[in-house]
């Protein structure tokens, strides 16, 4: 407890074991963020620089208010004692700052324009962004009339109060502290007017004609001084919280020593000899400092080309999927990390100071967690969310939902101002959020930072939107394009590693439904193959993968033959250990001289989360660059100069009543329908494509949608199988994407992705982070235990409170000792009742002390018993499927 009246800006915990807390001043937090604005401000152009020192001094001296010094922070010894005036602290600043001398103080720096006071004071109201803001302008605020009615004494007190504090404030200017006794007249009198006509918010729809008058150019200003803002005070706040004095920045070494390391990873990853002839040396400096488009084919390098293309400078690499994430963190860290730490570097937390690659998704905390020291490796998570790191290995929701611009966005654009942009596997994202990604690369270029999209398979009006919208904007460099299958066609052309079959299943049953099955002719032929080569089965659905597994069980066992499954519906510690299994037993590359067999059975998380090698592919039929993606798991060893020769290595299944078993919900049943055009067209002309066929039937597709006629037959003709060059799976996705947008006034998909891109540009704004989460991934999973783990559960949570609810981060001890261990994420789960909830288990059947309940039920309130079985090597069983409301992208 203070012995003086001074004004506290936090207080915390100095440990979890012993709760002894400290208080941090207001004067000190101020210096600490000056400190960290010192390290980051070459990042901006210096005509903000005082903006912003200014915005930093100001924007917490509302806290003088009693009541938040004495209820808020426990700050007991303060005065006044009146702890009756409710204003948030953000909002109170503001009525504290002298204008008149905010005016001068611009002045004298040379800066002489009203918007940028403006742009202060929004910054300084609204750094943190509160749900209750919104009644407050519209229907004000009685806490206002309250302090225009006390007396002069407590005002002048509080005013004293805050002088001797911030007279502590390095280069404080101690006349921009005064009551704005008119503004607050304004706000408290009979006609009280709305907070939002003194001080402008950067959010929400209603507030957007005020905003409208503020040009492009002014509007960056103002979304730079409210980020550095933000993020000065997150990051001074994170220093705080630790006790560790992180360096905002840490810096990336010489980027002669990457690039080294690089060409050495290129070398060893493409088995070459050498570092000649190494195409992403050849290209960079064409690249390196442009927005750039890669379309390259699976295996070419194009991770270690992004690498390149970031230079010396901090970027973020994004990926669709977490465990693509991981194994690129992986390669990153054999990279930029100057020296892998042993376990004694380890225990030193200084070298946190050394990490040169963060990474981020949801379960980050944890994935780190199993490789590291607990204490450094959630230093590590947490110093990756603070995006201090210069090289970011992310998934995709982490950044690109800030396009829709939720409260706070203005920290990542600010970022995002100076920093690079990777965006791999942008097909995988469904058409809402490809338009949401779009729409982030148009916003990461106006902030003044470089883009880098780059896949296998970039479909065609993706590109074409990213190009029109930088061609149409004078201040934007249009993207350079670097296409490798147009450098390399005669090459590619020549790469035939896959022979397709189209393979029909008649699933019809009496009553006119369908089931979906391999029959005893499918399993055989694999069964065959899989006694001495790798097979990868690729489906649609889990509940689909789960019953060819049980059906491949018995014989594989009796057979000898490996036999794996893989799908979403595991616990992060079950899926881990699959995961790491099949890595390593369909290593890539594959070896010459391996013989035994091995079968993978897998949904489409194989298509980009598993780095593997195999020799067979069986797939349901899915969208053409999706099949792509499935086909480049096979024969990945051969890269030049192969012609694939022997039976069919790529089997396409199709069924004859609902085509695949996710029957529309997994991908949208116009992409599989063209694509089903498209492949039968290559079938019946031997491997050619005859376009002006596609076209037409294509035309008749559509026109039989518009006059809900049925649709063309399924059953197709006996077709000859049919070796398809690395150049062909190219131009196969084109012609799908170029169809589509021949037809875009037809397509459902492509008005999806068309009308999400003029919501946004009409301005559309998330209110909340959590609304542009959802816009950008409208999947809601619902995490599940098993009935039968009540017991084995108990037991851990019993363990786990005895030993860890005091740790320094219960909850990521919570997630690694618990969730991981017992939960399984479900999409679309039916609603449950609370009675099913283990944090209603958790208060009805647990004997704990009531200091431990709290934690413990608000982490378990969303968690629900299923009365569905849990298997180590299946998953949770598919009798969970009778609880599903919503089938949709069940992978």
């Amino acid at each position: 407890m203070n012995s003086d009246n001074s004004i506290w800006a936090k207080r915390k915990k100095l440990d979890a074991v012993s709760q002894r807390e400290i208080f941090i001043t207001l004067s000190d937090h101020t210096n600490h963020l000056l400190q960290k604005f010192d390290e980051i401000k070459h990042r901006l152009k210096p005509e903000l620089h005082y903006p912003i020192k200014l915005a930093i001094q100001l924007h917490d001296i509302g806290k003088v208010l009693p009541r938040f010094q004495r209820k808020n922070l426990g700050n007991l010894n303060y005065k006044p004692f009146d702890v009756s005036i409710d204003i948030y602290h953000s909002i109170l600043s503001v009525l504290l700052i002298n204008k008149m001398e905010l005016k001068s103080e611009l002045s004298k720096n040379n800066i002489n324009d009203d918007e940028i006071e403006k742009f202060i004071l929004s910054a300084v109201a609204f750094h943190h962004w509160k749900d209750k803001f919104e009644d407050l302008f519209r229907y004000g605020n009685k806490n206002f009339s309250l302090l225009k009615q006390k007396s002069i004494s407590f005002k002048e007190e509080l005013i004293k109060n805050l002088k001797e504090e911030m007279q502590k404030v390095n280069d404080f200017n101690i006349n921009l502290i005064e009551l704005d006794e008119n503004m607050l007249e304004g706000l408290s009198g009979e006609k009280s007017i709305p907070f939002y006509e003194y001080v402008l918010p950067p959010y929400q729809l209603y507030y957007l004609p005020q905003r409208i008058d503020v040009n492009e150019e002014k509007n960056i200003d103002w979304i730079l001084i409210s980020g550095f803002l933000i993020r000065c005070d997150h990051f001074a706040s994170f220093c705080e919280e630790e006790n560790f004095d992180f360096p905002f920045e840490i810096e990336l070494p010489q980027f002669h020593r990457t690039k080294y390391s690089i060409v050495n990873e290129i070398i060893n990853r493409a088995n070459l000899k050498d570092g000649h002839n190494i195409w992403q040396i050849e290209k960079i400096d064409s690249f390196q400092n442009k927005n750039t488009i890669l379309i390259a084919p699976t295996g070419f390098g194009k991770t270690e080309f992004a690498f390149l293309w970031a230079g010396n400078e901090k970027f973020f690499y994004t990926l669709p999927i977490r465990a693509a994430v991981e194994q690129i963190y992986e390669r990153a860290k054999r990279i930029f990390n100057s020296d892998q730490k042993n376990d004694e570097d380890i225990k030193q937390l200084n070298a946190i100071k050394e990490e040169k690659v963060g990474i981020l998704h949801s379960d980050a905390d944890l994935f780190l967690i199993d490789e590291h020291d607990e204490e450094y490796s959630i230093r590590q998570y947490d110093t990756a969310k603070q995006l201090a790191f210069p090289v970011t290995i992310s998934t995709g929701d982490q950044f690109f939902p800030y396009s829709l611009r939720p409260p706070g966005y203005e920290k990542i654009y600010s970022l995002f101002s100076y920093s690079k942009l990777v965006v791999d596997e942008i097909q995988a994202y469904d058409p809402v959020s490809a338009a949401i990604v779009v729409k982030f690369v148009q916003e990461v270029a106006r902030m003044g930072g470089k883009a880098l999209l780059m896949t296998a398979t970039f479909p065609s009006f993706i590109k074409d939107e990213i190009q029109s919208r930088f061609e149409n904007n004078l201040q934007f460099t249009s993207p350079e394009i670097l296409n490798l299958y147009e450098e390399n066609n005669q090459q590619l052309k020549n790469l035939k590693k896959h022979k397709i079959r189209l393979i029909q299943i008649d699933n019809s049953k009496p009553d006119n439904s369908s089931t979906f099955y391999f029959d005893s002719q499918l399993v055989d032929k694999i069964i065959q193959l899989g006694r001495k080569n790798r097979v990868l089965i690729i489906v649609n659905t889990i509940s689909f993968a789960q019953t060819i597994y049980e059906k491949f069980c018995d014989i594989c066992h009796s057979e000898s033959i490996e036999l794996y499954l893989l799908h979403s519906r595991f616990t992060f510690n079950d899926r881990k250990k699959i995961q790491n299994e099949i890595e390593n037993e369909f290593k890539n590359p594959k070896t010459v001289n391996e013989n035994n067999g091995k079968i993978l059975i897998a949904t489409q998380v194989i298509e980009a989360a598993v780095d593997i090698d195999a020799d067979y592919l069986f797939t349901e039929i899915a969208p053409l660059d999706s099949l792509i993606q499935r086909m480049g798991r096979v024969l990945r060893r051969y890269r030049e100069n192969y012609v694939y020769d022997d039976e069919p290595n790529v089997n396409i299944i199709f069924f004859n009543n609902g085509t695949e078993s996710g029957n529309g919900r997994v991908y949208k049943k116009e992409l599989i329908d063209l694509t089903t055009i498209i492949l039968n067209n290559l079938m019946q002309n031997s491997g050619s494509i005859n376009y002006d066929e596609i076209d037409t039937q294509i035309s008749l597709y559509f026109e039989q949608i518009k006059n809900r006629r049925k649709l063309f037959s399924l059953n197709m003709p006996i077709l000859s199988d049919t070796l398809i060059s690395e150049y062909q799976k190219y131009e196969l996705v084109n012609l799908l994407f170029d169809e589509l947008k021949k037809f875009k006034s037809e397509s459902t998909f492509l008005d999806e992705f068309y009308s999400t891109l003029k919501l946004l540009d009409d301005g559309y704004m998330a209110d909340r982070k959590a609304e542009a989460q959802l816009k950008f991934r409208p999947i809601v999973s619902t995490y599940v235990i098993s009935q039968d783990l009540k017991e084995k559960l108990k037991e851990t949570i019993l363990h786990f409170s005895h030993l860890y609810l005091n740790s320094k981060r219960p909850y990521t001890m919570f997630k690694e000792k618990i969730i991981s261990e017992y939960v399984t994420s479900v999409v679309g789960l039916k609603r449950i009742g609370k009675v099913n909830s283990v944090a209603f288990w958790i208060q009805n059947e647990l004997a704990l002390p009531d200091e431990k309940f709290t934690k413990l039920i608000s982490w378990t309130e969303n968690i629900y018993f299923v009365d569905s079985n849990y298997d180590s090597k299946k998953g949770l069983d598919k009798s969970i499927n009778e609880q599903l409301s919503n089938l949709t992208n069940i992978i």
